[in-house]
């Protein structure tokens, strides 16, 4: 009787063990964090050792990031705040 019962226990349950594992999605690859590079004379567009907010912009730059790399708010980023900003990958 109880190997009946363990019998009928593990036919009813391993269809649903194994059809449970097949639609469970396999781990996703963790993607590394794209950094992305810029290089500040080419995004100076001007050439006077800033970069404003619309230079920023046609360089790709968010809003939101042209924020927080500007640090003192002026309205420009300048080499210090970019190179020191954990945000971008600066080179000269």
């Amino acid at each position: 009787m109880i190997l009946r019962n363990i019998l009928c226990t593990t036919t009813l349950l391993l269809p649903i063990t194994v059809f449970s594992q097949a639609l469970t999605p396999p781990p996703q690859a963790v993607n590394p964090v794209e950094v992305k590079k810029y290089s500040f004379k080419k995004i100076d567009f001007s050439g006077d050792k800033q970069i404003s907010r619309e230079e920023a912009k046609k360089a790709g730059i968010s809003e939101a990031e042209f924020n927080l790399i500007d640090k003192d708010h002026s309205g420009f980023i300048s080499w210090d705040e970019a190179v020191n900003s954990p945000y971008k990958n600066w080179t000269d």
